[in-house]
């Protein structure tokens, strides 16, 4: 019997595509991967929930190429593959301009003074 995720619980949007996603932990420590929200049968992840209702990702190898139904996991696809968004990073988004820098001026001397001389 397929394992089948909850159809609406930890779904949000992505921000790029706004295309329905869940946020995962895993395949590394500390990482966490958006998967899209539905199963996927070419899925190289498999997904699973956790004991605290989190969403757990491991990734498929030769040593287990199928989710383990003793697990309860599903195929997912990681959204990175799959986002139709573009991609802006605004360090590398074309440079601004700037306003033109004003010269310092130089004022002439008032009318009976030396010039680089105070007037007293």
């Amino acid at each position: 019997m397929p394992v089948t995720p909850h159809p609406t619980r930890g779904i949000t949007n992505c921000s790029r595509c706004s295309a329905p996603i869940r946020w995962a932990s895993g395949p590394q420590p500390g990482q966490r991967t958006p998967i899209n929200a539905m199963p996927s049968p070419a899925g190289n992840l498999a997904a699973r929930t956790d004991g605290n209702g989190g969403l757990v990702v491991r990734q498929l190898d030769r040593e287990f190429p199928e989710p383990e139904a003793a697990r309860l996991e599903w195929k997912a696809v990681a959204h990175w593959s799959s986002c139709t968004g573009q991609q802006t990073n605004p360090t590398v988004s074309a440079p601004r301009s700037r306003p033109a820098r004003r010269r310092p001026t130089v004022q002439p001397p008032l009318w009976g003074q030396q010039p680089g001389r105070s007037g007293r």
